[in-house]
């Protein structure tokens, strides 16, 4: 795995399904309630087979992240959503008169498809979402939106993120199928990471007016403070 260590996606991502599970580990009895599978039993047993995966794969990483260019690709994804999140609600309320647009709008550059994970802080689904948007608008779309009261300038804020993110592209790549990993350890790996993003989707339901605890089961919230 050491050739991953360039990449942020790999190693900070095993880091922080190990933080959220610890967090989910500590508030398993409140969490229990509201999941019939959730019980202190299974919440030990993700423990461990999140630590069993970081000593198999990535021990000798953890201290080797390239932070420098972690808070780099970090800070491209916060502001990719943010402005997708923005032209979102800019458009509702422009076009809300015009379902038809808006239900065009929305399938055509990703946001159907990948806007509830990506907000939640699935990073790949957020990669997914900036790769679609940039690739699907067209020009008469971007003229339509802009006619009302969106500037342009949101637009170009979200084309520029995903410019800046397929930098990074090779590193999402392999976050979803590592070359470095036998086939065992790719699936195991992925397995963790759907694991973690469907706990966290829950708890963060759950949490929705407590933020301090929602925060820590929201991924973003989690990386920045590796």
């Amino acid at each position: 795995m050491e050739t991953m260590t360039a990449c942020p996606t790999s190693t900070v991502t095993i880091l922080a399904c190990e933080k959220i599970v610890k967090t989910f580990k500590e508030n398993i009895y409140e969490l229990s309630r509201i999941r019939n599978d959730w019980d202190p039993g299974y919440a030990t047993s993700l423990n461990v087979w999140v630590n069993d995966t970081i000593e198999k794969y990535y021990l000798g990483n953890k201290e080797s992240i390239d932070y420098t260019r972690f808070v780099e690709w970090h800070d491209i994804m916060i502001a990719g959503m943010q402005g997708l999140k923005v032209l979102r609600a800019s458009v509702k309320v422009d076009f809300k008169r015009d379902k038809p647009f808006l239900k065009s709008f929305f399938e055509k550059l990703g946001y159907t498809e990948f806007f509830s994970d990506a907000k939640n802080g699935d990073h790949l689904s957020l990669h997914k979402f900036l790769t679609t948007f940039a690739k699907n608008l067209d020009e008469e779309t971007r003229k339509k939106v802009i006619s009302k009261n969106t500037p342009d300038t949101v637009i170009e804020k979200i084309l520029n993120c995903a410019q800046q993110i397929t930098k990074f592209t090779e590193c999402f790549e392999a976050l979803e199928g590592d070359a470095n990993l036998n086939s065992y350890g790719q699936k195991e790996v992925k397995e963790i990471y759907d694991t973690i993003q469907d706990i966290s989707r829950i708890a963060m339901a759950y949490y929705q007016f407590d933020p301090v605890k929602r925060d820590l089961f929201n991924f973003y919230k989690v990386l920045v403070n590796l």
